[in-house]
């Protein structure tokens, strides 16, 4: 269990540098996927690695789509992948999961306490109805005005993923 307590760690200071700077520093979490990799490789030597390995590549294929676009940042998913390192692929397919149901819980907190659901639900018909009319995925918010209405309702996805492997460490799932 030491290793979740060390993943835990880097990651309560990367939901700080993502609620304090909106960004998690690459700095970091390549530190934390070499943490990752080596407690892989001496764990379970060689095939250890290559499962952290195979673990950490999967929530990048999973949210790059989310990512390209826009509607996840390249810190989260990269927090997501050097998390992945530390699990089983079960496991971290798990942590993505349970972090996007997390984060869409906040999201709507946040979207009631604002009191801006039914707005961004009409935005959101709207871009499905164009993608959907242009056979095309665009970016979710085109213009400056949208990206600022973006912003106020944007969550740091970084809480959500700590508490996602807080769950698993205390064995919720």
């Amino acid at each position: 269990m030491a290793f979740i307590t060390i993943l835990l760690i880097f990651l309560a200071v990367a939901v700080l540098t993502d609620c304090l700077y909106d960004k998690i520093f690459n700095g970091w979490i390549l530190i934390l996927i070499m943490t990752g990799l080596s407690y892989a490789a001496w764990k379970g030597g060689p095939k250890g690695a290559l499962q952290a390995l195979v673990s950490m590549t999967v929530p990048v294929i999973l949210l790059y789509p989310v990512f390209m676009i826009g509607g996840l940042g390249a810190g989260d998913i990269k927090l997501l992948s050097a998390a992945g390192c530390f699990f089983a692929l079960r496991d971290a397919c798990m942590c993505v999961m349970v972090s996007f149901l997390i984060g869409a819980a906040f999201s709507l907190l946040k979207l009631l306490l604002e009191r801006s659901f039914i707005q961004r639900m009409q935005y959101l018909m709207s871009y499905l109805h164009d993608v959907f009319k242009s056979g095309k995925w665009e970016l979710y918010a085109q213009d400056i005005q949208d990206r600022k209405e973006r912003k106020k309702g944007k969550i740091h996805f970084a809480l959500p993923v700590f508490i996602s492997v807080m769950l698993f460490a205390g064995g919720i799932y």
